[in-house]
C-alpha cells in the first residue's frame, strides 16, 4: 500500500524536524520542490546527508501536474520535501486532496513557515497580525489588491505582511524599494492615507539564514537601502501596544521614538469620497437654485437636508449611511435633469 508523505523543510537546512528525517529516510521515493524560495547550496547535500537517501529536484510544473507522483503513490511511499509548511501553498493542497480521492494515504509533516516566522522575528504580535499580501512581479507597479488590503488592515489597527515573490527559475523577484515605489504609486490614485514616505515598516530580508538581515524606518529611507538577495518580506505595523515598541526597538536596534503606529492617519473610504460627493453636489444645487420655481422648494429642502445627513451620519462613523445620504441628494438634483426641469453641471 502506498503513501504521499508532504514534509516541510521549514526555513533552512536545518529547518526539518527529526519526524521529517525519519519520512524521508523511509520512502521509497523522495522529491525535493523548489520555486518561490532560492536553495542555499548545501540544502540538497545535507538533508541527503541526514536521511541516506537520494533525493530528486523537481520544479513546481512537475508538482502541478502530479502524475507521476500520484501514480507512484498508489504502490510506493512517496516524500515530498517542501521548504516552510506544505499546506502553505494551494498548490500542495490541491494535489493532497487529488491523493485523497485516488484512495492514496496521506501525511503532512509541519514546519516553520514565512508567514510565522516573520511574526516572531519581528517582536509584534502574531494574533494582530490581519490578510497576507503577496506581491508579484506583474502586480509591483499597480498595487491596487495589496493597497486595499493595507488599508482595511490599518482600520482595523491590524499588522501586515507582504511577501515579496522570487521565482527559482528567471531568478527574478520584488524588492523592498520596487514594493514600497508601488504602495506609493497606488496612494497617489487613491489618496486613501494610507501610506507616505512617513510609513513606518520592517523589512526581514534572508529569515532563518545565517546571512539573514532585518531593517526598520520610514519608507523613505528603506528605499534607499540595499537589501542583498532574496528572499524577502515587509512588514507595516497597525496599532502598536507598548511591548512590541520595546521588541522592535531591542530587535531592529532602533530608537523607539521612530517605532510608530501607522494606523492612526489612514482615512476610511466614506471619509474620503463623502465630503468630496458632499462638496460637488453643494456646488451644483448652488449653479441652479436660482433657475427653480417655488414649486421646487421641497425637492431643494431635501437635497440640503441629505447633504446634511451625510455630514452627520460620516461624523458619527456610520459610513453606509452616509455614502446611501449623499447618493439620494445626487438622486434628487438628477431628477430635475432627466424631467427636463434644468440642466445639472456636475
Amino acid at each position: 500500500m502506498g503513501k504521499l508523505s508532504f514534509v516541510g523543510l521549514g526555513l533552512g537546512p536545518r529547518g526539518i524536524s527529526l519526524e521529517g528525517i525519519d519520512e524521508l529516510r523511509d520512502a521509497d521515493v523522495a522529491y525535493l520542490e523548489y520555486y518561490t524560495t532560492p536553495h542555499e547550496p548545501r540544502l540538497l547535500k545535507e538533508l541527503e546527508s541526514a536521511t541516506g537517501r537520494r533525493l530528486s529536484m523537481v520544479d513546481r510544473a512537475f508538482v502541478e501536474d502530479g502524475t507521476r507522483i500520484l501514480t507512484e503513490a498508489k504502490e510506493k511511499r512517496v516524500a515530498l520535501a517542501v521548504l516552510g509548511d506544505p499546506m502553505i501553498a494551494t498548490t500542495h493542497d490541491e494535489l493532497r486532496v487529488r491523493a485523497v480521492r485516488s484512495g492514496v494515504e496521506t501525511k503532512v509533516i509541519h514546519g516553520a513557515t514565512i508567514v510565522s516566522a516573520s511574526a516572531s522575528a519581528s517582536g509584534l504580535h502574531y494574533y494582530k497580525f490581519s490578510r497576507t499580501v503577496t506581491v508579484t512581479r506583474e502586480a509591483v507597479n499597480r498595487l491596487t489588491q495589496a493597497y486595499h488590503i493595507l488599508h482595511q488592515n490599518l482600520l482595523e489597527g491590524a499588522h501586515t505582511l507582504l511577501l515579496l515573490e522570487y521565482d527559482v527559475d528567471s531568478g527574478e523577484g520584488v524588492s523592498p524599494a520596487e514594493a514600497i515605489a508601488g504602495l506609493l504609486l497606488a496612494e497617489a490614485n487613491f489618496k486613501r492615507g494610507v501610506v507616505s514616505e512617513r510609513t513606518f515598516a520592517l523589512v526581514e530580508s534572508r529569515l532563518g539564514r545565517e546571512d539573514g538581515a532585518r531593517f526598520a524606518d520610514e519608507f523613505v529611507e528603506l528605499s534607499k537601502l540595499k537589501y542583498g538577495e532574496p528572499p524577502h518580506s515587509l512588514i507595516v505595523p497597525g496599532k502598536l501596544h507598548f511591548t512590541e515598541v520595546e521588541a522592535i526597538s531591542a530587535i531592529f536596534d532602533i530608537d523607539e521614538a521612530k517605532v510608530r503606529d501607522n494606523s492612526e492617519a489612514v482615512l476610511r473610504t466614506a471619509q474620503t469620497l463623502v465630503p468630496k460627493y458632499v462638496a460637488k453636489t453643494r456646488r451644483a444645487l448652488n449653479g441652479v437654485r436660482s433657475k427653480l420655481g417655488p414649486q421646487y422648494s421641497s425637492v431643494v429642502e431635501n437635497v440640503e437636508l441629505y447633504m446634511r445627513d451625510a455630514e452627520v451620519n460620516l461624523a458619527n462613523g456610520e459610513d453606509e449611511l452616509a455614502m446611501l445620504n449623499i447618493g439620494y441628494a445626487e438622486g434628487l438634483l438628477d431628477s430635475l435633469s432627466f424631467s427636463g426641469v434644468t440642466k445639472i453641471d456636475w
